[in-house]
């Protein structure tokens, strides 16, 4: 049964289409479970610092309106899931879950595109080049933290650092990051979006260090646009290069949704 919990919105200022047509589109590809998980609000204390590829905290009632509407609309066609992507920051997560929980979320994804909390002086961008040695410890730490507090139902492109360093390290580091995510039962995300437009994700260094920790693992579109959703050719490619390190997406029945 094929799903996806990797859904953005307009709101987050880097993607397009309706919510509705969303929907239509995940109708028309045949997918079963379209779970929506736009880029949550954060708070950054003592700063007028405020990203531009995320919702802010006022649009999150529309957002969850919408989406439960659609539930509601479409109950007979698809089952839909209310959810946000959100970073790991130390500093912010408290306000941050305070905030959200009051929503009733039906999950929560884990995706650390900073090291660090953004709006500090030392934070990095992590899918851009010079990330060394440094970085990815503070990344691996970072994120196993973020997954030690058990409120993330999946990790979406965990190997999103831009890393070209020595490879032993990486395995070593990833090994970390694969381990703790398979003892808390997080599964990892095979990021759909990243193989189409050749970002520096799906690494194959990675995914072949997830099959030797057997991971559990999921297919995300990631999608920006209704139209992602259609995309049966990479999604197939994806399954396929999974199936050739001995890995295979989870069903969705097997997903522990973590709800908020």
């Amino acid at each position: 049964m094929r799903y996806n919990l990797h859904t953005h919105t307009k709101r987050c200022n880097h993607a397009d289409g309706e919510d509705r047509e969303y929907v239509e589109a995940a109708i028309k590809a045949g997918i079963k479970t379209l779970g929506f998980s736009d880029h949550c609000p954060q708070f950054f204390p003592g700063t007028d610092y405020y990203s531009n590829f995320r919702m802010r905290p006022e649009q999150l009632d529309d957002y969850v309106n919408s989406i439960n509407d659609l539930k509601r609309e479409y109950a007979n066609d698809i089952n839909i899931l209310l959810g946000l992507e959100a970073e790991y920051y130390p500093k912010t997560y408290d306000e941050f879950i305070k905030f959200v929980r009051q929503y009733k979320l039906d999950f929560l994804i884990l995706a650390q595109h900073f090291v660090g909390n953004e709006f500090d002086r030392d934070s990095f961008y992590a899918p851009v080049k010079n990330f060394d040695e440094a970085l990815l410890e503070r990344y691996v730490e970072q994120v196993c933290d973020g997954m030690r507090r058990r409120v993330f139902t999946y990790f979406a492109h965990p190997d999103i650092p831009y890393y070209n360093g020595d490879p032993l390290y990486y395995r070593q580091k990833m090994s970390e990051l694969c381990t703790v995510a398979k003892d808390l039962r997080i599964p990892l995300e095979y990021n759909l979006l990243g193989l189409v437009n050749k970002k520096c994700y799906p690494k194959p260094e990675f995914w072949k260090v997830a099959a030797e920790v057997s991971n559990d693992v999921v297919i995300g579109y990631d999608a920006h646009s209704p139209e992602a959703l259609l995309q049966d050719e990479a999604f197939f490619r994806c399954v396929l290069n999974l199936n050739a390190l001995g890995l295979s997406p989870m069903e969705f029945s097997k997903i522990k949704l973590r709800k908020i």
